[in-house]
């Protein structure tokens, strides 16, 4: 005799199936939760210098240099070719063009405008003020030596002359790309934004205006210079000081012991290995590759104590030298 269960007991038979189902689904749940413990979260702040943010040094259109470490994961490059994220793990070095904001370009206009004012005041105002923005005038000013008012020509070429005495060359020459070289490539194009953020050991968390910025290089990859085989240094500059706008490259050990007239800019008979520790490019008795760059003599050579070192004021001379490593 075949025993049919009832429909009630059938009923309560499928419900407890289903308990069991879901008890089981539970406790493998369960299970696989304890086999995988979660990870305890490190709130401990990143050391720059443990993480992945690069250790770089920025030199500046100003000449000065300060160690730092960006806070950028990549660089956006707009090249000719379509827009490139570069990782800035992988950048070696960037050259930046000259960059010059809206309100600094609106006031050069208006000082080249000015040096053609009929009144002398504001026509000297108007070349203080292109003289004092520097590297940042000089493409506005060039162009102005050829205005067909001739007051305003005029005037420029003399400022002209004096952003050739005070700035270094390497700053006059207009670049209108940014450079950005890795370990296998050299790029070509224009960083977009105006700033990086990182971070300095005197400043804490910074804005790096890309617009005073020259070069920016990451620690330990820049090229040590060739000693072996760079040209000794000569004595002074006079055998050179024909060759205005020409920079030369010299190995120099640098002593005290020389004769030194100017500031930053020196006549051509001032001791080159004198110079380097004057300007504080070498110390005395180091040996190292320094860049000279022939300059117009301003109007009067200024004196000063550096280093440890004397110079003396002459008037104006022949010709004059910079250095710079």
């Amino acid at each position: 005799m075949i025993c049919i269960p009832s429909l009630r007991s059938t009923s309560v038979w499928v419900k407890h199936g289903r308990f069991m189902v879901l008890c089981s689904f539970l406790f493998l749940m369960s299970a696989a939760a304890q086999a995988q413990p979660l990870k305890a979260v490190d709130e401990t702040p990143k050391d720059p210098k443990s993480s992945g943010e690069s250790q770089v040094e920025a030199r500046f259109t100003d000449g000065s240099i300060m160690k730092m470490a960006l806070r950028e994961d990549r660089i956006e490059f707009m090249t000719p070719h379509g827009k490139l994220f570069i990782s800035t793990a992988d950048v070696r070095r960037i050259e930046f063009a000259m960059r010059v904001p809206d309100e600094t370009a609106r006031k050069i206009d208006s000082a080249i405008a000015d040096l053609g004012n009929p009144q002398f005041k504001r026509r000297e105002t108007a070349s203080a003020i292109l003289v004092g923005l520097r590297e940042k005038a000089f493409p506005a000013v060039m162009k102005a030596t050829k205005n067909m008012d001739m007051e305003i020509a005029n005037r420029a070429e003399e400022i002209i002359k004096k952003l050739r005495e005070n700035v270094p060359a390497e700053l006059l020459n207009f670049r209108e790309f940014d450079i950005v070289f890795t370990d296998n490539s050299k790029i070509a194009g224009r960083i977009e934004g105006n700033a990086f953020k990182a971070s300095t050991a005197q400043f804490g968390e910074v804005q790096l205006k890309l617009s005073d910025v020259h070069v920016l290089s990451v620690k330990g990859t820049e090229p040590e210079p060739d000693l072996a085989n760079a040209t000794a240094a000569p004595v002074n500059m006079v055998q050179y000081q024909n060759e205005i706008g020409k920079t030369y490259s010299f190995r120099v050990t640098a002593n005290t012991g020389g004769s030194l007239w100017g500031s930053d800019v020196y006549t051509t008979d001032s001791t080159l290995a004198t110079a380097v520790v004057h300007t504080g490019l070498l110390q005395p008795g180091q040996t190292g590759v320094i860049k000279v760059t022939i300059v117009p003599s301003p109007q009067q050579f200024i004196g000063s104590n550096r280093n440890g070192v004397s110079s003396a004021g002459y008037a104006q001379y022949p010709a004059a030298y910079r250095v710079a490593k």
